[in-house]
């Protein structure tokens, strides 16, 4: 009776996870808040742009509730993130409803044990993801160029780097190989089945791999600097390459020996 028992409980987990998935990919879009009720600041420890970056990375069409496309309401989901109550470590789990309030999906606990309340709210969030991952997600093609609200700055995360050479050139439209530079804040990239973060910054770049042998999942590669027409990548351990972007986004770096291309995720 017992086993009877786990296995109708098993197959009605399995068609609300399907179930699930096909209402998820019904919606046109995903709108994230600015701020998640247990905190008290908008993007306190990156956590609604790192929930933006997350969705975008499962194939959903997120924006920034400041940036929501002007389209029908009802054609979108709206995230959350709630807080569970715990005594030790950090519960987070991810909500999204419908433009009623009705509740669609609700991810599984992603739990984290860090002290510092940084590394414990990102970890915790990132793990929470990986039951969204597994809903194998894929929204249909959305365009809100022509209805955009507003654009917002998306805050960088806050992510540890090592002491690596500084220049003050920022990306300058008048730069040889502007166009072909990567716009966006955060971007995907692949090479050789792994997946990396490409984040832009005031030089430049920094690139990270993602990992779970890394505290908060991602591991600092190294920084490409953009002087004008020179863009060069400088690794952790302070080597030097060349380094370039094509007209498709990807990154490919050069020492002498070999190419080493990172393929850009759409």
């Amino acid at each position: 009776m017992t086993r009877i028992l786990l296995f109708l409980s098993i197959l009605l987990l399995s068609k609300n996870a399907i179930s699930q998935n096909f209402d998820l990919n019904e919606y046109s879009f995903v709108v994230v808040p600015e701020q998640f009720d247990f905190l008290k600041y908008k993007d306190e420890y990156n956590l609604n742009s790192m929930t933006q970056f997350y969705f975008k990375k499962n194939d959903f069409n997120a924006y920034m509730a400041k940036a929501a496309p002007a389209a029908d309401r009802c054609a979108g989901l709206y995230a959350n993130v709630e807080e569970a109550k715990t005594l030790f470590g950090t519960k987070l789990q991810i909500v999204l409803n419908d433009c009623n309030g009705v509740e669609i999906y609700r991810s599984q606990e992603g739990k984290s044990k860090y002290k510092e309340y940084i590394k414990s709210y990102q970890d915790a969030l990132r793990k929470a993801f990986n039951s969204i991952e597994l809903l194998d997600v894929n929204q249909k093609e959305f365009s809100a160029s022509e209805n955009v609200s507003s654009v917002v700055k998306t805050t960088e995360m806050e992510i540890s780097e090592p002491n690596i050479q500084n220049n003050d050139n920022k990306l300058a439209p008048n730069s040889a190989n502007y166009n072909t530079l990567p716009q966006a804040k955060f971007s995907t990239y692949s090479n050789a089945d792994k997946t990396y973060l490409l984040r832009k910054t005031s030089e430049g770049y920094s690139l990270y791999q993602e990992t779970e042998t890394a505290e908060n999942g991602l591991l600092l590669k190294g920084k490409i600097i953009v002087m004008g027409a020179v863009v060069k990548f400088i690794d952790t351990n302070g080597k030097v390459f060349n380094a370039s972007f094509d007209g498709m986004g990807n990154l490919t770096i050069m020492d002498a020996e070999a190419k080493n291309t990172f393929r850009l995720v759409d």
